[in-house]
């Protein structure tokens, strides 16, 4: 029953008809009513288990290096796998005074605020953002990435999404009649100054989304010879 309604829910989202459910399940509708009372107590069930790889991922992420930048490989990462969830993509969008997916939604809120809290104070993140702006985005950036999969480059919604989220001198272009000086590194995408790296090889670009569009220019680039 279970597993016909995660089938049912990532295909249709929370709106599917609980009898569809339980023809999926090769029941009856009054043996899924006997295990769950109403359909968002089934919802709830599925969510959560999903959920909690998710919290888990946050978790783990939470101590890292690069606050900036593990936020927004994080947000990335969600927005890819609800790209083919429509339950995760419903529970991930904020509503007034109503759990999206239970008591572990407080879990998944925690979480997701300790790295959005780690890359603010990093300078990466707006000081003006909030959970709720970050929720709310997360589950645009599913829809977007659906219209624009077809004829674009996975990822591209969510990175653009992810620049407005950076403080204006992250996301500021380089004034290209300034001149550059030899101790002048920037970043090879948009221009960001970066820091001289005091060991190891210098950085080339100011963090996730320039990386990601750096690697889908090469990419889409024709091969030489």
């Amino acid at each position: 029953m279970l597993q016909a309604a995660l089938e049912a829910f990532a295909a249709e989202g929370r709106l599917v008809p609980l009898d569809d459910i339980a023809r999926r399940a090769g029941v009856g509708a009054g043996t899924v009513y006997r295990n769950f009372p109403t359909k968002e107590a089934l919802f709830t069930a599925v969510v959560t288990e999903r959920f909690e790889s998710i919290i888990e991922e946050a978790r783990s992420l939470a101590g890292a290096d690069d606050p900036g930048e593990r936020f927004y490989g994080f947000l990335m990462w969600v927005v890819e796998r609800a790209m083919f969830n429509h339950a995760i993509c419903d529970a991930l969008a904020p509503e007034d005074g109503v759990e999206a997916f239970g008591a572990v939604e407080e879990e998944f809120n925690e979480a997701l605020d300790a790295l959005l809290r780690r890359a603010q104070a990093a300078g990466d993140v707006r000081a003006d953002i909030d959970l709720r702006d970050v929720r709310g985005l997360m589950a645009g950036c599913v829809v977007a990435e659906r219209l624009r999969r077809a004829d674009g480059p996975a990822g591209r919604m969510t990175a653009l999404a992810c620049d407005a989220l950076r403080p204006p001198a992250v996301t500021k272009l380089r004034d290209e009649s300034l001149p550059v000086s030899r101790n002048d590194i920037r970043c090879e995408v948009c221009g960001t100054p970066l820091a001289a790296a005091r060991t190891g090889r210098p950085a080339r670009y100011c963090g996730a989304a320039c990386r990601q569009k750096a690697h889908r220019r090469r990419s889409a680039a024709p091969e030489s010879g």
